[in-house]
């Protein structure tokens, strides 16, 4: 292989390991935007809306969609917010959003409980833990 060949390959490595890069850091600032807004769902003011999400014992996938209407812009601005704050292209936007919709329907269904373990859907159970991804409640003690 000559150098230039060499050359070319590193620069292509670089470039796929730069994209993932801001990928993780795009979720990071999105999973954290998340964990605190849902945190606030649960407050004394706004859980009469976001209660209508936790009404159903068994959950489903499609329950992560079931949600509030005024819900919808307040968890959404997260994907915005990290924008804000991280640049991101718009293949890697919609790679994260699929990638978040994904893992939020993943999270949700009792199902899927040995591909994902049963984080999410103990806060289902108690309601005042697991508020987000699992290290970030362990980072801020609200893990069951």
């Amino acid at each position: 292989m000559n150098k230039n060949n060499k050359k070319i390959k590193n620069k292509k490595l670089l470039f796929v390991l730069f994209r993932m890069l801001n990928f993780i850091v795009y979720l990071v600032y999105y999973d954290l935007y998340y964990y605190f807004a849902h945190r606030l769902l649960h407050s004394r003011v706004l859980y009469p809306i976001h209660k209508y999400h936790h009404n159903k014992s068994l959950s489903h996938y499609s329950d992560f969609y079931k949600i509030h209407v005024l819900e919808i812009p307040f968890t959404s601005a997260g994907l915005l917010m990290a924008i804000y704050f991280h640049k991101l292209y718009i293949n890697q936007l919609l790679l994260c959003i699929l990638f978040i919709n994904i893992r939020g329907m993943i999270c949700h269904d009792h199902k899927c409980v040995n591909i994902v373990g049963d984080h999410h859907l103990l806060h289902h159970k108690y309601y005042k833990c697991n508020y987000g991804e699992y290290w970030i409640d362990y980072i801020f003690k609200t893990v069951h």
